[in-house]
């Protein structure tokens, strides 16, 4: 849950961000193209990018050494002190998360019914590769993908032209690809007004494309905009199509009214690779940071009892090192080729964790909950040791957690170039209350 919350405000803020760089420097120009690529690798960026890793690289940087951290292995282990109920806010804000969802998804779904509902009814002819459906209905003329519906009676030669000029480009361009891009946007991403923003603008921009080609093809401008103002009679909501007079129709008109961009302007458009490359790198080093910081500031507020803790546990673990062989003065590295694993891999480790550790009952008391960030040392040996605190919660339970830590059997060791290496291995575990 934690992850996926996570990944979901990482969305959210690249998609505000990606709208608010779009005002700022590609709202008023006429590279309507380029708009359309900005627009929609806007959303497939924000929707991947906490996907891409860059940690093999940022590892090999210097500034960055001091920081890194092999964050999570496995999944957070939880130990609860008693079972929880389900009605927590946490679930009731996720359950009308859900039922929004829903709701918009059905709605979508119903819109895709109506669309085949009216070409079934409607009678089809195909020209130039494109199927023109004939509905006898008093209707906006509308495309969607391959497929243009209007009602041929309602349009003199000159109108049926225009509207034809206009929705071929929707359907040869392929733009209800965008409109169904653009809903799935809204639909998860529904509690956030730029993803509405960034909607409303893709929708725009398809029709300033659409009226460039109407008037390139030769068409007379006023004509072609008192054309659309005549097209002002209500028709059935439906979201998914590229409708002939789609509102504000204002701004489709000041449009085509307004001087061309200089063609240097779309030069600004090279401002998206260090805006992407900026939100793959936040991406990547945000876990790293805040590591970082836990180290500085959390062990800072760590307890006496708790420092005293951990110097008692590293103490017997310098007292077993003289026991076993080691590599004196041995860097431990942060990643390598093969990670360090426990005898029997990730799951054994969680039933040994669960198995072994208590939630301490002062800390019930107290009603402390949270998580806990431990990293330790394995070493070439596969020994465990320099185990310590990066994000601590209370004395108890993080004496508890070092304990178990301390308890850990030789792990097989993690291996770089062929050899057994010392490495880092952080493991998170959350204390939780019912």
């Amino acid at each position: 849950m934690n992850d996926a919350f996570m990944y979901f405000l990482k969305v959210n803020i690249a998609i505000a961000l990606f709208y608010l760089f779009y005002r700022l420097l590609f709202y008023n120009d006429t590279f309507w193209g380029a708009r359309r690529f900005y627009l929609v690798f806007a959303i497939l960026l924000s929707a991947l990018h906490p996907f891409i890793s860059l940690t093999g690289w940022l590892e090999k940087q210097e500034p960055m050494q001091a920081i890194m951290t092999n964050y999570v292995q496995l999944e957070e282990i939880t130990v609860n002190a008693a079972l929880g109920s389900y009605l927590t806010i946490e679930n009731m804000l996720l359950a009308i998360y859900a039922l929004v969802v829903i709701i918009l998804l059905s709605k979508m779904c119903v819109q895709l019914v109506s669309i085949l509902r009216w070409r079934m009814k409607g009678k089809r002819q195909e020209l130039y590769g494109i199927d023109i459906v004939s509905i006898d209905a008093t209707i906006t003329p509308f495309s969607f993908f391959n497929s243009i519906f209007m009602n041929p009676a309602l349009h003199n030669e000159q109108e049926t032209l225009q509207i034809l000029t206009h929705e071929k480009t929707h359907a040869l361009q392929m733009h209800s690809l965008d409109v169904i891009l653009s809903e799935m946007l809204t639909i998860t991403c529904w509690m956030n007004p730029a993803a509405w923003l960034l909607k409303r603008e893709m929708r725009q921009n398809l029709e300033f494309l659409a009226d460039n080609s109407v008037l390139k093809s030769g068409f007379d401008s006023k004509d072609y905009q008192y054309h659309l103002l005549q097209l002002s009679y209500q028709v059935p909501k439906v979201n998914l199509v590229n409708k002939f007079n789609v509102s504000p129709l204002k701004k489709r008109i000041t449009m085509m009214n307004q001087q061309k961009s200089a063609k240097a302007g779309i030069l600004k458009y090279s401002f998206i690779i260090p805006l992407a490359l900026a939100l793959v790198l936040s991406s990547n080093i945000q876990t790293l940071v805040a590591s970082a910081k836990g180290t500085t500031t959390q062990n800072n507020n760590v307890s006496q009892a708790t420092k005293k803790a951990i110097t008692q546990q590293n103490s017997s673990v310098k007292k077993s090192k003289a026991q076993t062989k080691k590599v004196v003065n041995e860097k431990p590295y942060s990643i390598v080729e093969q990670m360090p694993q426990f005898p029997g891999g990730e799951q054994a480790l969680m039933n040994f964790i669960e198995k072994n550790l208590k939630y301490p009952v002062d800390a019930q008391n107290k009603r402390v909950q949270g998580k806990i960030i431990l990293r330790f040392v394995v070493n070439s040996n596969g020994k465990v040791e320099q185990v310590e605190i990066l994000r601590g919660l209370s004395p108890s339970t993080d004496k508890e957690a070092i304990r178990v830590v301390n308890l850990f059997p030789k792990w097989t060791p993690g291996v770089q170039n062929g050899k057994s290496v010392s490495t880092y291995y952080v493991l998170p575990i959350a204390f939780r209350l019912s």
